[in-house]
């Protein structure tokens, strides 16, 4: 068949190459627009900010990683171990901020908020119930996390991971970060940051989370000792707790509205 002959058949039967490439070009807009994120970042920055600064100074005093930073700064440069701690704290909330956002563009922005409600419930019920039964044995608490620090140390002398990076980072540093990352992964902190990005503006709350965690680090390096074994835990949780709930009941007004 002749090429003219082809592209009658293709014009009487209403099919040709034109209609065939526009339709393909609308599908590939359609598809774009699909998956077109929205990083909310026209929400009030100012709600995010506070939420999430305040957030992390409720959960972060005293905890795991505050006792880490705390525990490492007698023994080593305070600065470096600041540093580390700092570094890895920074990264897993960008991290976290990330995750919000991307979750409300893969399920519906409702369902979000509705899972952030029930998030906040349990750890507010959970933080108010540790709060209420009583302060833990903060010596025992800093004398465990010494002796898996020094268990640590022994492991990883040798380590080839940790020869190579001695060259552009110090052990000290490189131990700050990796125990401050694995302590925060999947600390309730991680997933409220998660929570806030998600119906919050996000850059708002890598901010207020940035600045909480410095606030929080800072005192662990420079008074740990003494903040850790003299800070009333049971209040700090408790009102964590409170501060959860409020969340909570912020969120299922906004889904009833």
């Amino acid at each position: 068949m002749a090429p003219g002959d082809f592209l009658s058949v293709s014009n009487s039967s209403g099919f040709s190459v034109e209609s065939m490439s526009q339709s393909s070009l609308a599908n590939d807009v359609a598809a774009a627009s699909a998956w077109s994120f929205d990083w909310h970042l026209t929400k009030n920055p100012w709600e995010g900010l506070t939420s999430s600064f305040f957030m992390i100074m409720a959960t972060e005093l005293g905890d795991e990683t505050f006792i880490i930073a705390a525990v490492m700064s007698m023994r080593h440069p305070k600065f470096v171990v600041l540093s580390g701690a700092l570094g890895a704290l920074y990264f897993m909330t960008v991290l976290s901020a990330f995750l919000g956002v991307v979750l409300p563009n893969l399920i519906s922005q409702e369902r979000v908020t509705q899972c952030a409600t029930v998030l906040y419930t349990f750890f507010g019920l959970r933080l108010m119930y540790v709060g209420a039964r009583g302060e833990d044995d903060k010596d025992e608490e800093f004398e465990e996390v010494e002796n898996t620090l020094k268990d640590s140390a022994s492991k990883g002398q040798k380590s080839y991971v940790r020869r190579m990076f001695s060259q552009f980072c110090t052990p000290v540093f490189l131990e700050a970060l990796m125990l401050t990352f694995l302590a925060e992964w999947g600390d309730r902190s991680q997933i409220a940051t998660i929570s806030l990005a998600a119906h919050q503006n996000p850059l708002a709350v890598i901010l207020g989370a940035i600045v909480g965690h410095s606030i929080c680090t800072g005192l662990a390096v420079f008074g740990g000792e003494f903040l850790g074994k003299r800070i009333p835990q049971r209040y700090v949780a408790f009102g964590g707790g409170c501060l959860f709930i409020l969340f909570a009941i912020l969120n299922f007004l906004g889904v009833l509205q």
